[in-house]
This record gives structure tokens, sequence and C-alpha cells, in this order.
């Protein structure tokens, strides 16, 4: 087996499953005289749980993922455009919501961050992440914006061609008000994981301080 089909098989794996799997395919790898292969393998990291929510997505449900992204990139089209946002943002929204149900919300992130940049997308459908997407830039936008030759050569707008500007604004802060109210979820997420954390390092000092005392007067 390839390393590559290796690395395949293991990004598609839970993340609970994968240091063991990565191990084995080392060893069978290097029992094969695969030591490059092996040694390759070997580097890889074991995907948070987020990220291999992502992979398995990518996997299950293909088509729907290549249609999420085909709706992202109408709708930076359609405002870019000022024209047809209404009907690509519903689109886009519907893609996502389907995607969402089968993977959890923790995969929202990684697509949300997939939908406005081209390598983040191409990263996507490998299925091979480690980590969460996030947002890095706005690749996929650039990427349809009009070059300077073209911008020189735009006359100025008629009052259908500025509603549909405001449009496509609206529906710009729209999306950044959603991308802001869910890291504003998981950020409280956090603060009660953290919370709990630390109580339950508390019980367990004090666990091992009682202990500790009951060993002393055993000991006396």
């Amino acid at each position: 087996m390839t390393a590559d089909a290796v690395i395949d098989t293991l990004y598609g794996l839970p993340p609970d499953e994968f240091v063991r799997a990565r191990d084995l395919a080392v060893r069978d790898l290097r029992a094969g005289g695969q030591r490059a292969e092996a040694a390759r393998v070997k580097e890889l990291r074991r995907p948070t749980a987020a990220a291999g929510a992502v992979n398995r997505l990518v996997r299950e449900h293909p088509g729907d993922v290549k249609r999420f992204l085909a709706a992202a990139d109408a709708l930076q089209r359609a405002q870019l455009a000022g024209r047809d946002v209404d009907k690509a943002t519903q689109r886009e929204r519907g893609a996502l919501d389907t995607l969402v149900r089968a993977g959890g919300d923790q995969v929202r992130q990684s697509l949300q961050a997939a939908a406005v940049d081209s390598e983040a997308a191409r990263e996507l459908l490998e299925g091979r992440l480690e980590r969460e997407l996030e947002p890095r830039g706005f690749g996929t936008l650039l990427a349809h914006a009009p070059t300077a030759a073209g911008r020189a050569r735009e006359v100025p707008k008629r009052p259908a061609d500025r509603k549909r500007d405001d449009r496509a604004a609206r529906a710009k802060l729209d999306r950044a008000r959603r991308a802001l109210a869910d890291v504003q979820a998981r950020e409280r997420e956090a603060e009660q994981a953290w919370k709990q954390a630390q109580a339950a390092l508390r019980q367990a000092e004090q666990a091992v301080t009682k202990a500790e005392r009951d060993l002393l007067r055993l000991s006396s």
C-alpha cells in the first residue's frame, strides 16, 4: 500500500483510533521495506475532534460538500455582481445547514472558512485536516474581483445598481454576524469547559491531600 493510500485511510478514522492505526501502518511499511513511506506516515498527527468530523464528512457526503462550495462561490459572484444575492444566500445557507446536520456543529467553522478561501476549500476537499480550518483571507473573493482596467471602465451607478449593492452589503453583513455568533458560542463553551476543568482540578487536589493525610496516619 502506498503512503498516500495509508494517509487517506488514517484521516478517515475517528481521532481516537488514529494513533494506534498509524503506528500499525508504520510497522507494516517498515516490514515491507518502505522506510521512506513509513517515516512520512510516522510524522502524521492525530486530528482534533472537529477536524476528524470534517474529514469524515468529506468522505461520507462528497456531493453535498461540493454543492456547498459551489453555492458559496455562486454567492460571492452574486455579491460582486450585485444581482440575485437573496437567492444565492438562501442556497448557500441551505447547503451549509445540510452539512451541519450531517456532521454536527463542529464542522461549521471549517466549512465557512472554505467558503471564502480557495486554498482552504482545497484542503477541505483533501479530507486530511489535523485541525479546524480558520478564515485566512479572501482568496476566492479576490479571484473574482474585477481588474484595475475593468474598474477604470465603470460607469456611474444607477439607482437600481445601488439597490443591488445595498442588498449585497446586507448579505455580507449577515454572514459576518452569523460567523461572529458562532465564535461567541464557542467562546462561551470554552469558558464553561475551563471552569469545569478548574473544579475537577480542585477536587483532584483535595483527594490527593486527603489520601496523603490518611497515609500519614496509617504510617504513624
